[in-house]
């Protein structure tokens, strides 16, 4: 992460096309966004707080732009922030994010919805649409673990349009050359080609929705003697109260194409290999042992430790950005639901994650934010303004 540096997000974000008429906007766009990422690397998420930062750092905004109104009430700033296209503000945070990033060969990109929960009240998402309900906003993320940076955010309805959502977002990313990773909502054929099409390698977690083929992959895996390789994989020490052992096997699919021909494998784009992980986990305090076994489907060909890599590296979506956000960005949390407010705040908050995360620094990203409230050269440096 050393090396990680970002463009001015100015330069990108100047794209943006303005929502306001001309005649009634008193502050630039681009001021605003500036106010909301400056203060969102300090530490200050709600409309308020994001004002009062505003107005103590004026001076030090005013160096980099003009601020010729001073700073927008929190009203303001709220409005503003719902009506920009979210599609657009997206667009603008992908090209800025893959700007200045060349990702190493064969990089993993890890796909994951994630749900702006308290972007609708309760009742609201258990009304019918037709009666006035609304639902919590969805967002597809594509993430890289291996630089720890958040590369595009699509919102979509629901999660069940993450599978539709993904070709959007494939448009707007370089993927090519690149191992793309899905849960199992992502395990469809039509997901597999436009993975392939794109130029990027895939593995696909399996489950239920493809109860046929899991099916005949666990009685495959079933058979020892069809597996090619094999890993097993104790944890150095206990985590989280327990000691767990992964044992990885991998299993080509010509193999399993030969014994289910019904299965109709061809229609696979690419298909290569099948890989089984076996979890088994001790209890310290009891003993007690549970074991559970996961399968998926991926274009590559390799040994089981390489698989092993990839699929633990997959949750780095879930340890290193969600949980990031929900905990020390608390966006679970968050009540920001006029307009399009949720969506394009959320965009905000990876553009901060971004920032933060490409410091070296050897400190928390909330010690990081902590910096930036206390000097002004920690916040330059962070912004990379």
């Amino acid at each position: 992460m050393s090396a990680l540096t970002f463009s001015s997000f100015l330069e990108d974000f100047a794209t943006v096309t303005e929502p306001r008429v001309a005649r009634s906007r008193t502050y630039e766009l681009l001021e605003i966004l500036l106010l909301c990422v400056s203060a969102g690397v300090s530490g200050y998420e709600e409309w308020e707080g994001i004002v009062d930062f505003g107005r103590a750092k004026l001076a030090w905004l005013r160096t980099y732009l003009p601020y010729a109104s001073g700073i927008p009430s929190h009203d303001t700033v709220n409005r503003v922030m719902g009506l920009i296209d979210p599609r657009a503000f997206e667009k603008s945070l992908i090209t800025w994010a893959q700007r200045s990033l060349t990702l190493p060969s064969g990089a993993q990109l890890c796909f994951d919805g994630k749900r702006l929960r308290r972007r609708a009240t309760t009742q609201q998402q258990q009304t019918p649409r037709a009666e006035g309900g609304q639902s919590a906003v969805h967002l597809l993320h594509a993430w890289c673990d291996e630089m720890g940076v958040c590369l595009g955010q699509y919102q979509t309805p629901d999660k069940a349009n993450e599978i539709t959502a993904l070709p959007a977002l494939l448009d707007l990313l370089e993927v090519q050359g690149c191992v793309v990773s899905m849960d199992a909502i992502g395990c469809q054929k039509s997901v597999a080609h436009a993975l392939t099409a794109a130029g990027a390698d895939y593995l696909l977690a399996l489950k239920s929705n493809q109860a046929t083929l899991a099916t005949a992959v666990q009685a495959a895996f079933a058979d020892a003697t069809a597996v090619e390789s094999a890993v097993t994989l104790p944890e150095p020490k206990p985590r989280h109260g327990r000691l767990e052992t992964r044992t990885v096997r991998v299993l080509p699919v010509a193999g399993l194409a030969q014994r289910a021909p019904h299965l109709a494998l061809d229609s696979w784009p690419q298909r290569a290999t099948f890989v089984e992980v076996c979890a088994t986990r001790t209890l310290i305090t009891t003993g007690q042992e549970q074991t559970e076994k996961r399968y998926y489907l991926s274009s590559l060909t390799g040994q089981a430790s390489d698989f092993q890599k990839f699929i633990r590296r997959h949750w780095g979506v879930e340890n290193r950005l969600h949980w990031v956000l929900d905990v020390v960005f608390r966006e679970d949390h968050s009540r920001k639901r006029a307009g399009h407010t949720a969506a394009n705040y959320a965009i905000i908050r990876k553009i901060v994650l971004n920032l933060l995360r490409a410091i070296p620094d050897k400190i928390s990203i909330q010690r990081k934010r902590n910096q930036c409230v206390l000097s002004d050269e920690y916040r330059q440096r962070c912004l990379q303004i």
